[in-house]
């Protein structure tokens, strides 16, 4: 349905999972001296863990799992997996003893695993471990609804994006269907926590709904989740301007989708000037947003017959993703070569 213009999903997968001090560090960018601090814990924990299991074991795993999560703020991947998976199986092999102490620590470091399978488009083993954590969470909310609730719910909106990714439409739906029913739910009591979520899983399921060309139901579901972000954004201004952006952009690509030109470009512009106040403050993370709604834009002044303003469009996004690419040719070269094919369109 979208095949030159581009539409986002808003959240890609839930944060990795830590709740020890030291990780404050990482907030701070000090990820070298996160690091070492939890090297030298590990490094402690594993000599009185061989004496005293019980007792230092998930201290051991604790500090993988924190370990992990430095390691995949800095895109060391395999060294990430490699502490997950040692984690996991040590905080398996202490819930057979004690399941109710233990298995919330193994849907964690499970979750955290399938966080970085997903991102290396390991969708297969992501799926497994989400299944798993997510049964888990199940589990765990029959006896437990208020805290594990927000995990089931999160779990499905995570499987629903790989899912999505794999164009099992049908499946995604049910799952963000459910875990929309869940944060609804959620938010009739603590709407400062949770209407982010209705909104975000709402953005997810208008994305299923656009895929399968239910236009008029992805409308509803962006028009809602948008309604939402502005409210929030009213409420703490500059927290969610950029999933503003994001819904605006959707609704744009679906206006232009289905015809509706002018409300496509009312939409479009609003989420370019949208990204560009965001840039002015954070470039680095909101430039490829720019680019993007400049791409979006230009494809309809072309289909406006109005050559110049996307030949404009098309160039200054170009030229913001030729200095990308030039930083990572694996993330950004396929956007250049699209662009440039674009502006080569319009000489012919």
């Amino acid at each position: 349905m979208f095949s030159r213009l581009f539409i986002l999903t808003l959240l890609v997968l839930v944060d990795l999972s830590v709740d020890a001090a030291p990780v404050l560090n990482s907030d701070q960018n000090r990820m070298e001296e996160t690091r070492k601090e939890h090297e030298e814990a590990l490094k402690t924990y594993r000599e009185p863990a061989q004496k005293e299991p019980e007792t230092y074991l998930p201290e051991v795993a604790q500090t993988l799992n924190d370990l992990g999560i430095v390691d995949s703020a800095q895109n060391r991947a395999e060294e990430a997996r490699k502490a997950f998976a040692e984690a996991l199986k040590i905080y398996r092999e202490l819930a057979r003893k004690k399941p109710g102490t233990y298995l919330p620590y193994v849907a964690t470091t499970l979750n955290n695993l399938g966080t970085i399978d997903s991102a290396q488009n390991r969708m297969e083993a992501a799926r497994k471990e989400y299944e798993e954590t997510l049964k888990i969470y199940r589990l765990l909310a029959q006896k437990n609804p208020e805290n594990y609730l927000p995990e089931v719910a999160q779990m499905l909106n995570n499987l629903g994006l790989i899912d999505s990714a794999q164009d099992r439409m049908a499946k995604a739906r049910k799952e963000y269907e459910e875990g929309l029913k869940t944060y609804r739910k959620l938010a009739q009591k603590y709407p400062e926590i949770y209407l982010a979520e209705v909104a975000q899983t709402l953005n997810n399921l208008g994305i299923v709904d656009s895929a399968e060309d239910r236009a008029e139901e992805a409308r509803k579901a962006f028009e809602e989740a948008l309604k939402i972000y502005r409210e929030l954004e009213q409420k703490k201004p500059g927290t969610y301007l950029p999933y503003v952006g994001t819904t605006l952009n959707n609704l744009g690509v679906l206006d232009h989708a289905q015809n509706r030109l002018e409300e496509a470009r009312k939409a479009l512009e609003e989420t370019l000037k949208t990204y560009r106040e965001l840039a002015e403050k954070n470039p680095e993370t909101y430039l490829p947003g720019v680019a993007l709604a400049l791409n979006n834009l230009g494809i309809l002044y072309n289909d406006q017959h109005q050559t110049e303003e996307a030949r404009r469009a098309f160039e200054e996004a170009l030229k913001i993703y030729e200095a990308y690419a030039k930083q990572n040719p694996e993330q950004f070269s396929s956007d250049v070569n699209r662009v440039k094919k674009l502006l080569e369109e319009l000489h012919r």
